[in-house]
């Protein structure tokens, strides 16, 4: 199913599902949030909210230090969120990431506190845009008499 802009949700909802690493990039936000679903005996998912990298070989650079009991994963995904954080909730994909972390708290409990990470960084990002801010500059000053 896709949209009109070409943004297939059912291709995310199984990159998700099924994909070793996936990275969601929100336009508007530098940060990512990282979901990485891969677990073994003394590690589960793990779910963070990351700064950018310059490149797919430096997020596995730094997955290599995040993750140290893993490999190299053998599927990474990266796709662009053009909304805000709601409604990347609101379209189920959270609750995917969830899914995920099915059965271990404290995954489960990291991506909830990535969630409250990135509604806090989209709530900034709004006020920058309402009050002025470093990533926003207004086109129109008021002159004062």
């Amino acid at each position: 199913m896709a949209d009109n802009e070409g943004f297939d949700l059912e291709e995310t909802l199984r990159a998700l599902r099924e994909a070793d690493v996936v990275v969601i990039g929100f336009g508007w936000l530098s940060e990512r949030l990282l979901v990485d679903g891969r677990s073994n005996e003394s590690a589960g998912p793990y779910v963070r909210v990351v700064e950018p990298v310059r490149s797919p070989q430096d997020r596995v650079r730094q997955l290599r230090k995040l993750r140290p009991g893993f490999g190299d994963p053998e599927s990474f995904v990266f796709f662009p969120w053009a909304g805000r954080v709601d409604s990347f909730v609101t379209a189920g994909l959270f609750e995917r990431i969830l899914d995920r972390c099915a059965g271990d708290q404290t995954a489960s409990d990291d991506a909830r506190a990535a969630l409250r990470r990135l509604f806090e960084l989209d709530r900034e990002d709004i006020r920058q845009a309402i009050a002025g801010g470093e990533k926003y500059h207004t086109l129109y000053e008021r002159i004062e008499a």
